[in-house]
This record gives structure tokens, C-alpha cells and sequence, in this order.
């Protein structure tokens, strides 16, 4: 009991849920089905939409995402950086898109980039972590170029590795621009800034008659496995919670009255019991969502659920979830061009969850508008940044803070919490 709360105290459980992912690697198949489905997620393009599930298969899947994850918290401990709401969201995203877009192989580039510009700025590496941990999400740029052009690799690698040092290069100074253009109200900031890049990206393959929509199918043969891994984490977190703070149930509703705006560090500024708690009720919420929706879980649904539970340290939480969410739902059905049957709109009622601030502050209707005008965008920011920026809906969700927070400010009156949370 003693290490486990050690565990919860410093870690915020991130070691237990990588033991998990990391055992769940050899469970399925022999360990060459293993290597081999781990090699053709190296050499996988990457983009939007790839299923490592499809793939590399199940064991191959679980050895990317544990052993990506792995990596991050040895440097995270190397550099001796405590844990925050932020880095949380970030090891969980981590996890969350090493089912369909992230692995060592794409990564790598884009972090020594931000290493050269630290050292071009004379400032510590550390002081980036948050760039850092999020940066991964364009890395497929760097896959695509390698092994989705059909360049031979003596082009393909040297040309793949600069432009992923380039665009971690710049990443840092972009990001730290593009949270004025929402304000704040797009959790998925980085993600906006990856899209203007893969916007600039895509339209310069487009201009060589490149074709870059290479997507492939996703599986759902591992759907049950997965629905168990989703409840039994959220009930390591929500069990996690209490064993930290047995009155934890008293603590949790100021969390909750958050709006969840930039920078929202819920283990700062409430705890970490009452995060915890948030983490694994957010988990058990995605899941009812998808179980009333008959919706599967694939590569890109498992990693919208853990990206949903990492951001339950860092702006996310039931009540500022919930409306956007139904909003997005509202869009998926209304709409004669949608349909939840395709894998976009599925991960999208997760991912709406981008612009939940926006509810946190302006209420549930407003959520509610919110979440399906992200639904709608959310296609037309896919085609325009061309599937190299997997975090596709922090793209959109920019879009949709950007439009829709200065009209409500205009006709609203404040009542204070901005400037308590600003």
C-alpha cells in the first residue's frame, strides 16, 4: 500500500497504467508476430487514419503505446520534472495516439528539433516539456515522407528527418502565438499550431501532385479487450483517489466549477485526489457515450478515450464535457452528410471535448452550440491540413473558439470568472 501511494503521490499512477499497456503487449500472439507487427508500424505513412491495431495487430499496438510512453517518463524523470496537469495530459495523449499516427521511429526527429531551438533560445530543454510531450502529433509528416511517397529511402529518410527537425524547430515559438487566437478556449492549442503546419505541408505535396490521403481501415477485432482495459484504469484512478483522500467527494465539486480555460492545472490548483477522481470518471463517461452509440473501439477511438482521461488533468471534467459532446452528437445525427458509422465523426464526439472550456464558461447551451459547430469544421480541417496533424479536432476546435468566444464576450455580461481563471 505503501508504493502504491508513492505511486499516486509523485506519479499520478503513470507508471501502473505503462505495466499494463507493457503486459498487455504478450498476450496476443508469439513474440515474432510481435516484431513483425511492430516493424509495419514503423514503416507505416501514419497519416490520418492508421490503425496500428490493423496494421500491426494487437501485441505489436500495445508495445508501441507502452514503450512511447516509457520513454517520455525516463526523460521526464531524467530532467527531474515534477508532475503537473499538463504533462499527465501529455503522457495519456501519448499513449492515446500511439494506437494510430505516433512511434519512435517519427518522433524522435521532432523532439531533437525543439532540443535545437532550447539551445538556440539559451534555455533549458525542460522548459519546453509541455511543447514537448504534445509535439508528437505531426509527426507522421516525418513517416509519410519516408514511406508514403514512394521516394527511394536514400530521399525519403534524409528528407523525412529534416523536416521533422524543422517543424520541431518552430513548433515552441508557433504555439506560443496561435493560444491567442482562441484565448485559450482550444485545450488542443498545440494541435492548433501543428495544423497551420500541415496545412503549409499539405499544400506544398499538393503542388508536386503528391497524394497524401492514405488512410487505411481500422479494426475493431479487439473491441472487448479494450472496453475492459477503458473501465478497469478509470477504476484505478477513481480507486486511487480515494486511498490518496478518503474525502475526496467533498473536494471534487470545486473542480468541477472550473471553466477549464488555458492553463488549467487541476493538479495544482485542486489536488491530485480530486484529479484522479476526474481522470476516471471522464473515462467511464467516454465509454457510456460509445456504448449508447453502439460505437466500437479501434486504434483511433482507444486513443480519443485516453486523450479524454489525460485532459482530466488539465481542463477537462464531466460538466464542461458532457454539452459539447452532445452537441457533437446533435451534428452527427441532423446532419444527411455525417454519420457515426464513419470513423471521423466517432472519434470526434472524443475529441469535441477540445473546446470544452467554452461550456465551462459560457454554460450548457452554449456547449452544446459549440460542439456542433465542431462536428461540422471538423472534415473541412482534415482536408485542409491533409492527415499529417493527428491532432485534427484541436485544429478545428481553434477554429471554433476563435469564432465564437469574442461574440459571446461581446453580448455577455462578464461575471468575474474569466479574470479568476485568466
Amino acid at each position: 500500500m505503501h508504493i502504491f501511494k508513492r505511486l499516486l503521490t509523485q506519479k499520478m499512477i503513470t507508471p501502473v497504467i505503462f505495466l499494463i499497456l507493457f503486459s498487455m503487449s504478450f498476450l496476443s500472439g508469439s513474440i515474432q508476430e510481435l516484431v513483425d507487427g511492430y516493424i509495419a508500424i514503423l514503416r507505416s505513412p501514419s497519416v490520418l487514419i492508421s490503425d496500428y491495431l490493423h496494421i500491426g495487430g494487437f501485441g505489436a499496438t500495445m508495445f508501441n503505446v507502452s514503450t512511447i510512453m516509457l520513454i517520455n517518463i525516463l526523460m521526464l524523470n531524467r530532467l527531474k520534472m515534477k508532475m503537473t496537469g499538463p504533462m499527465f495530459a501529455g503522457l495519456l495523449t501519448i499513449a492515446g495516439f500511439s494506437f494510430f499516427g505516433k512511434n519512435i521511429f517519427n518522433t524522435i526527429p521532432i523532439y531533437i528539433g525543439i532540443y535545437f531551438y532550447a539551445r538556440y533560445q539559451r534555455l533549458e530543454f525542460k522548459s519546453f516539456m509541455i511543447v514537448v510531450l504534445f509535439s508528437t502529433g505531426i509527426s507522421p509528416i516525418v513517416s509519410f515522407l519516408i514511406f508514403g511517397t514512394g521516394w527511394p529511402l536514400y530521399i525519403g529518410i534524409p528528407a523525412g528527418f529534416v523536416v521533422g527537425l524543422v517543424t520541431g524547430f518552430v513548433l515552441p515559438a508557433l504555439s506560443a502565438h496561435t493560444v491567442r487566437f482562441h484565448k485559450g478556449y482550444n485545450l488542443y492549442n498545440i494541435g492548433f499550431a501543428m495544423g497551420i503546419m500541415s496545412m503549409v505541408y499539405s499544400a506544398i505535396l499538393r503542388a508536386f501532385d503528391i497524394d497524401f490521403f492514405l488512410g487505411g481501415p481500422t479494426s475493431e477485432l479487439y473491441h472487448n479487450e479494450l472496453y475492459l482495459l477503458t473501465i478497469f484504469m478509470s477504476l484505478i484512478f477513481i480507486i486511487g483517489a480515494f486511498i490518496e483522500d478518503r474525502h475526496v467527494l467533498k473536494k471534487y465539486p470545486k473542480l468541477l466549477n472550473s471553466s477549464g480555460r488555458l492553463v488549467s492545472d487541476f493538479i495544482r490548483d485542486y489536488g491530485r485526489a480530486p484529479t484522479m477522481l476526474n481522470v476516471g470518471l471522464l473515462g467511464i463517461v467516454a465509454l457510456l457515450f460509445l456504448t449508447v452509440l453502439r460505437i466500437e473501439i479501434n486504434g483511433p477511438v482507444m486513443g480519443g478515450i485516453l486523450t479524454v482521461m489525460g485532459f482530466g488533468a488539465f481542463g477537462k471534467h464531466p460538466k464542461n464535457c458532457i454539452p459539447v459532446m452532445l452537441g457533437a452528437l446533435l451534428g452527427a445525427l441532423l446532419s444527411p452528410v455525417y454519420s457515426l458509422d464513419e470513423v471521423g465523426m466517432a472519434i470526434a464526439i472524443l475529441f469535441v471535448t477540445a473546446v470544452a472550456p467554452i461550456a465551462g464558461r459560457f454554460g450548457f447551451f452554449i456547449g452544446i452550440l459549440a460542439g456542433f459547430i465542431h462536428i461540422i469544421i471538423t472534415p473541412l480541417a482534415y482536408f485542409f491540413q491533409g492527415g499529417f496533424d493527428l491532432y485534427n479536432n484541436g485544429f478545428a476546435a481553434g477554429f471554433v473558439a476563435a469564432s465564437l468566444v469574442p461574440f459571446l464576450e461581446a453580448i455577455m455580461k462578464n461575471n468575474g470568472k474569466e479574470e479568476a481563471e485568466a
